[in-house]
């Protein structure tokens, strides 16, 4: 073999050992430089030793202050933070994901655009202003509980069952295209009306402590649960909801109530001022 073959040679498989080296580092999450201790030690007890593999991870009330090397993660699909200090967090690259809960912690904002399998979402104990969710249309479960949300736009969340979003600033929200809403907690908001005309499933709703003065739910024939307290609704006709087992409302300025055509309600507060017919 000539010298120069010889010298090519050499230098080709050089070359092979260092890009086998060079992939190597992203085959062991040992070889990922976390910027913090604690999210690198909370990825180790996974015990899954190649990134690629890691399709949930769990790390409950656990100090972390970073963690975008989640972007090393591809095959993520269920990711859970609580009890953190994060203040942001890059998903972008976890396209996988299918379920997030990022909760007790100091997010001020969640970009989700390239998430859209995402199905459950609980960013609850936050401090979010703006969420879009435009681009997750399979979104079933959201809990935004006790943010600083003034406004969500769910008309792309079509599949939207569960909504849990008390203590927050919401002025209005629109359900019309969240046909198989189940259940809604916006108790401690500034709503001032609210349209529940389209969402005939709804079984559960919860709007204490708001500014409603008004409230229809002659379409949701399902309701079984129905709480007002501290509103200041006059007039409440709930003779179109026969399952309803529950109602709470006292503090609102009501003068009477019809109870007749609710045969499963045996739980329901109301000021000793107003007049119950049974």
């Amino acid at each position: 073999m000539s010298s120069y073959k010889q010298l090519f040679t050499v230098a080709t498989c050089g070359l092979v050992v260092s890009l086998n080296a060079f992939s190597g580092e992203m085959l062991d999450v040992n070889n990922i430089k976390f910027e913090d201790n604690n999210f690198k030690n909370c990825v180790l007890a996974q015990k899954i030793m190649n990134p690629k593999n890691i399709t949930k991870l769990v790390c409950r009330q656990v100090n972390i202050d970073h963690a975008n090397e989640v972007s090393y993660f591809p095959a993520l699909k269920e990711l859970w933070l609580s009890g953190s200090q994060l203040t942001n967090i890059d998903l972008s690259k976890n396209t996988e994901l299918t379920s997030v809960s990022i909760t007790k912690s100091n997010l001020a904002n969640l970009n989700l655009n390239n998430n859209s399998q995402l199905t459950e979402l609980n960013v609850s104990f936050n401090h979010i202003s703006k969420l879009d969710l435009t681009k997750n249309p399979q979104l079933t479960d959201l809990s935004i509980v006790s943010n600083k949300i003034e406004d969500i736009n769910l008309s792309e969340n079509t599949k939207l069952m569960y909504l849990w979003a008390k203590e927050n600033n919401l002025k209005k929200i629109d359900f019309s295209h969240n046909l198989e809403l189940i259940q809604a907690g916006l108790t401690d908001n500034q709503l001032f009306q609210i349209n529940v005309s389209h969402n005939g499933q709804l079984n559960n709703l919860s709007l204490m402590y708001n500014q409603l003065s008004e409230l229809d739910i002659s379409k949701n024939i399902k309701l079984t649960k129905l709480h007002i307290t501290d509103n200041k609704i006059t007039k409440l006709d709930i003779s179109h909801n026969p399952r309803l087992r529950a109602l709470w409302a006292t503090g609102n300025p009501l003068v009477e109530l019809n109870i007749s055509s609710n045969p499963s309600l045996n739980d329901y507060e109301v000021d000793e001022t107003v007049s119950v017919k049974k």
